[in-house]
């Protein structure tokens, strides 16, 4: 049998993303298999439950990697923030809505992407976070505990580069700020 072609340059990151996956799905699988089967011990169930926090951090990466690497679609429609944000999972965010909250012109499933990966950004920061959605911007907020921008955790560079991207693509921008002393902000801007 013959070698497939090897992929375009610009489709590397999805083969490399898509290949890497298959790994980190069947690690996942294993880790929560064992938390079924062993007994109670604490410090095996925090040993399993850090290696589903390493394979969702790897998928995270892996997708804001892709967001950086691959050609964004251009495709904008009317999208509505509130029904947006309220198919995302936001456990432990305080989520507020400013009222009333026009719609905005993006390409709903990019949208959706780059707000879930700000969403794992900002769980890596226990205990709350904060989610404000106002007329054309996302605002995301926590305390910073003394971070700086560069202690940010394993991932964030390439999330926020490609959350920027994302964002740009749609005509708006984003802003990180930290405040070692106060908080960490990413505002996201839309048009």
């Amino acid at each position: 049998m013959a070698d497939a072609a090897p992929a375009p340059s610009d489709d590397l990151m999805r083969v490399l993303a898509h290949e890497l996956r298959q790994p980190l799905s069947t690690i996942e699988s294993i880790a929560y298999y064992l938390t079924l089967i062993l007994p109670e011990e604490q410090k095996v169930h925090e040993q399993l439950d850090r290696i589903q926090l390493l394979v969702e951090q790897s998928n995270w990466m892996l997708t804001s990697g892709q967001f950086i690497a691959d050609p964004l679609p251009g495709q904008r429609e009317d999208v509505d923030l509130r029904d947006l944000v309220g198919e995302i999972e936001l456990a432990g965010f305080d989520v507020q809505f400013a009222d009333p909250l026009p719609a905005v012109r993006a390409d709903a499933p990019l949208l959706r992407a780059l707000v879930e990966n700000l969403v794992i950004l900002f769980r890596q920061f226990p205990p709350t976070a904060a989610l404000r959605i106002q007329p054309g911007c996302l605002e995301f907020s926590c305390a910073a505990h003394g971070r700086s921008e560069a202690s940010l955790g394993p991932g964030s560079t390439l999330c926020i580069q490609g959350a920027r991207r994302v964002a740009e693509s749609f005509g708006g921008s984003l802003q990180v700020s930290v405040d070692p002393s106060a908080e960490i902000r990413v505002r996201v801007m839309l048009t």
